[in-house]
């Protein structure tokens, strides 16, 4: 299973038209025909305008065959791509290898906002951070859930990525204070640390057709 990690920023103003377009056209020509949706966002906090949307592939193979297959759908072309094209400024992507101890829950409910953390590693240190990171996770887990877990493979390297899902902005900023107070939680951040370049994190709102919401 690989995942396509699709980030579009917007001209501003733009994401609610844009997601309207995702919601009520592009979802029920595409459903999962064309690789499976797990999680559709748009930004809350951190870089603004943007909708940030995630997609599971068998594989690489799956996922060429997929894209070729939508680009060549009637509707699509003429309903969905006019209409939110001018609304576009940047278009971005990255695949995703999930992690082998933690796989995307895609049915989750409930949480009303999630924060997308990525990590710049050091060149060659991505399988020594997995490793840090899950000795402790089972602690970090006392506190909330952990939705997913990937490594980059296409677009910029040595990138760890990882989703957590919260009720509400006061319940991640509490679940962040207990968390690091954990002993087992805060011993291993401190390991992790050795191992990062760059740290960064957006928080996301889901949409209402989002599976991840």
């Amino acid at each position: 299973m690989i995942y396509e990690l699709r980030t579009y920023t917007l001209h501003p103003g733009k994401a609610p038209e844009f997601i309207q377009h995702a919601g009520g056209i592009a979802m029920p020509i595409r459903g999962d025909r064309y690789g499976k949706l797990a999680g559709y966002w748009s930004t809350d906090v951190g870089t603004l305008n943007q909708v940030v949307h995630l997609w599971a592939y068998d594989d690489m193979a799956h996922r060429t065959r997929a894209r070729a297959e939508l680009s060549k759908n009637e509707r699509w072309n003429a309903e969905y791509v006019p209409k939110i094209r001018p609304l576009l400024s940047k278009q971005e992507n990255t695949i995703l290898i999930p992690a082998d101890f933690k796989q995307v829950e895609p049915s989750a409910q409930g949480h009303g906002v999630y924060e997308f953390r990525t990590y710049r590693l050091y060149p060659g240190r991505v399988a020594d951070w997995l490793a840090t990171f899950k000795s402790g996770l089972a602690a970090r887990e006392k506190y909330s859930k952990l939705f997913g877990l990937w490594s980059s493979d296409v677009g910029e390297l040595n990138r760890v990525a990882h989703l957590w899902g919260y009720t509400d902005l006061n319940h991640r900023a509490q679940v962040r204070k207990d968390s690091l107070a954990d002993p087992v939680w805060k011993e291993t951040v401190g390991k992790l640390a050795q191992f990062m370049q760059l740290m960064e994190n957006k928080l996301l709102i889901p949409t209402e057709f989002s599976p991840l919401r």
